[in-house]
């Protein structure tokens, strides 16, 4: 310990404290005190206090996130791990090679930002945002950090591009486009494409709800099927499928469908009665009665049935339509046009949160507010 007198005739006596957890780097402790005594005591003091404090170790990114991802796949449903896992990539492959703990506010608010002017939305950026949350809060339980700065960073706001990109992004089919899509899909041949879009378009069912339907799960008689389950394709390193529970609480519902698909899926339940006969449907395995499987009696992906309705969209100059979910969509402003309540689309189309719903309910209400709006003007137009 070193200690002088200062011109006031005080003390000042410097010591040394534990080296920077991170760093190594040595680090002194400088007291002051009316005497050399007292100031000793004090700087000793503070130093001891300083080697009690939690004590962070060196850990790069890549291992904390190998770790995080171990315990929280463990909590939540596999397609969710599947989307923390997508946010985070970009950010591993940036940083993976670094101390965790030397990252710094700007480092993080950094990378938000390059994500923001790649062009994705604001919705996948707060995704980026919640999943390094998640990540940085495990680091911080487990003394691998000694604060979680993603919390003092912000969601960047959306660039003027990424802006009119959302804007453009067709939101559901229109009466037109419906009629030449399912027309298209129909004569295409493709197993299951026509009958998995007049399902979706029927009753609203997310593309995993659809393929995770079995035949008990739907009452011909009453035309009404069960929503309690969604198909989950593996990774590729774990290869296969498997039932999930639906994404929301609110998801697992009972669903009403039109005479149309009633009348598609009778002639699919006399199909799979006669698979079932002659022995093509196993009914030792677990898909045996699915309502929609491949040419082996397996499930279908839903990336095939995406590209294939991706190739009707193109072939019959549907523009700005891409996969399954604005099938969705487009039955969700089906229910509006229709001026079916909220509170029911959201119940019948398994929605959780209002803001979903509203987003495409407010777009179709301005839509029909412009229609009403012109039959105004055309009214008044016999008395001018």
């Amino acid at each position: 310990m070193y200690c002088r007198t200062l011109k006031n005739g005080k003390w000042s006596c410097t010591t040394d404290a534990t080296p920077d957890p991170l760093t190594g780097q040595r680090r002194q402790i400088t007291r002051r005190g009316d005497t050399k005594k007292e100031a000793v005591r004090r700087a000793q003091l503070a130093a001891d206090e300083l080697s009690k404090e939690r004590q962070t170790t060196k850990r790069v990114v890549q291992e904390v996130y190998d770790e995080w991802l171990n315990v929280y796949k463990e909590t939540v449903k596999a397609s969710s791990t599947k989307t923390r896992v997508v946010a985070m990539k970009p950010f591993i492959d940036k940083h993976g090679k670094h101390f965790i703990g030397k990252l710094q506010i700007n480092d993080i608010q950094a990378f938000l930002i390059e994500r923001r002017d790649t062009g994705i939305s604001k919705h996948h950026i707060a995704g980026t945002r919640t999943a390094l949350n998640l990540m940085f809060d495990f680091a911080k339980r487990n003394d691998y950090i000694e604060k979680n700065i993603v919390k003092d960073t912000v969601t960047p706001k959306a660039t003027k591009e990424s802006q009119s990109f959302s804007k453009s992004k067709k939101k559901y089919l229109e009466k037109e486009e419906i009629q030449e899509f399912l027309k298209g899909v129909k004569s295409s041949g493709r197993r299951n494409a026509y009958s998995i879009a007049l399902t979706m378009l029927s009753t609203g069912l997310r593309i995993g709800e659809v393929l995770a339907l079995t035949w008990g799960d739907i009452d011909l008689k009453k035309q009404v099927l069960k929503v309690d389950k969604t198909l989950f394709e593996k990774d590729a390193d774990e290869g296969g499928f498997e039932f999930t529970p639906p994404k929301t609480e609110d998801s697992d519902r009972v669903v009403s469908f039109n005479d149309d698909l009633a009348v598609t899926l009778k002639k699919m339940k006399a199909q799979y009665n006669k698979e079932k006969l002659i022995g093509i449907r196993d009914d030792k395995s677990q898909w045996c009665d699915l309502v929609f499987t491949g040419i082996r009696t397996q499930p279908v992906r839903a990336s095939t049935i995406g590209a294939v309705f991706n190739k009707n969209y193109k072939a019959y100059d549907v523009k700005d339509a891409r996969g399954t979910h604005i099938l969705r969509h487009t039955h969700i402003t089906m229910l509006v046009e229709a001026e079916v309540d909220l509170p029911v689309i959201m119940e019948r189309v398994g929605h959780s949160d209002i803001n979903i719903t509203l987003e495409i309910y407010a777009h179709v209400t301005k839509k029909m507010q412009k229609k009403s709006d012109d039959k105004i003007n055309e009214y008044f137009r016999q008395f001018i």
